[in-house]
């Protein structure tokens, strides 16, 4: 990034990338309670809400509205109080000056996509046979979050690795997400409604139809992964110790994100134990990545310009995207 465009970065809120080093910083932990407790407790609360609305037949839709919503004020709380990364946290202006821009016209897109799939989902469920439908919920669930998980890691994956037709155009429609330098909750919706309407649309839905979800699991699937794609982006430095070995949180999604593309791994959304087995699993406790961001952000547009932003899964040519390293990461 040339001194020209870093100063006007800078004078919008938007903190230039600092020198790109290839080792793994150090930053100030949380308290003990919220770094080791937090996201354990908060997952078990997610599955108490889950049990209860099924147990008692609670209002699935409003359950799941109101339990995301709490999920985020509590998270968003959490990070002005103890940022994992100063360099990371939302201020006004990147909220108002990019956030909000993704959030109205990609976030609300993207929410309303999520919502309205699932709600189509439930509906075409009712009366549909599948091989999951007469399964105990208990077992359904956590079958299609197997699923779903699969899949959507090999879409994710191959978005990453470019090196086709098909996969570059995939990697144009999820570029826009890794272009912010920082990570937050609020910058969750960053991204391009396109990405989200191929995960959605043309996985999530499909499969679930074809695999005769019922209303409960997928209330329960939907809500499972919900939480983890909030927790996933949150600057607090919170710990699952022997849990990252299965299941996917802050301290593997950052490194997602990371700018280094040996780092840029981690590509499963709820069930980390696919990374593991497929080699693309990332994990440095203690640390985080040196920068965030694209491995080339001088071929991209600024995560603040939206609507270049917007252009990017309409060019055919250019955004080739991160170049593969000869080996993945381990740690």
């Amino acid at each position: 990034m040339n001194p020209a465009v870093s100063a006007d970065v800078a004078t919008q809120g938007f903190p230039p990338a600092p020198a790109a080093p290839t080792a793994a910083t150090t930053i100030d932990r949380a308290p003990w309670l919220v770094r080791r407790l937090m996201w354990p407790a908060m997952f078990v609360a997610n599955i108490s809400v889950i049990s209860l609305a099924i147990i008692h037949h609670w209002n699935l839709t409003a359950t799941m509205v109101g339990t995301t919503g709490t999920f985020i004020v509590l998270l968003v709380t959490l990070e002005f109080v103890y940022p994992l990364n100063t360099q990371w946290r939302m201020t006004t202006r990147t909220f108002f000056g990019r956030d909000i821009k993704y959030f109205l016209a990609g976030g609300l897109t993207g929410t309303a996509i999520n919502f309205g799939l699932a709600l189509v989902g439930i509906s075409l469920s009712v009366g549909h046979v599948g091989p999951t439908t007469n399964w105990p919920v208990w077992l359904a669930a956590p079958a299609l979050i197997l699923a779903f998980d699969f899949l959507q890691y090999w879409q994710h994956r191959w978005s990453h690795e470019a090196d086709g037709a098909l996969k570059h155009f995939l990697w144009r429609t999820h570029a826009p997400h890794h272009l912010p330098e920082q990570v937050y909750v609020l910058m969750h919706p960053a991204g391009h409604p396109f990405n989200l309407f191929l995960i959605q649309g043309l996985l999530r839905l499909p499969l679930f139809y074809a695999l005769g979800a019922t209303p409960d699991a997928i209330f329960i699937v939907s809500s499972i992964i919900g939480l983890q794609g909030l927790v996933s982006h949150c600057n607090v430095d919170l710990r699952a110790g022997w849990l990252n070995y299965l299941f996917a949180g802050t301290e593997l999604h950052r490194y997602h994100h990371s700018g280094d593309p040996r780092e840029a791994k981690n590509f499963a959304v709820v069930l980390s134990l696919l990374d593991v087995v497929f080699g693309t699993f990332v994990y440095q406790p203690g640390q985080v990545p040196a920068r965030l961001g694209v491995a080339r952000p001088d071929d991209y547009p600024q995560s603040h310009e939206f609507w270049k932003t917007m252009l990017i899964p309409l060019r055919r040519q250019g955004y080739g995207g991160p170049t593969p390293p000869p080996t993945p990461v381990h740690r």
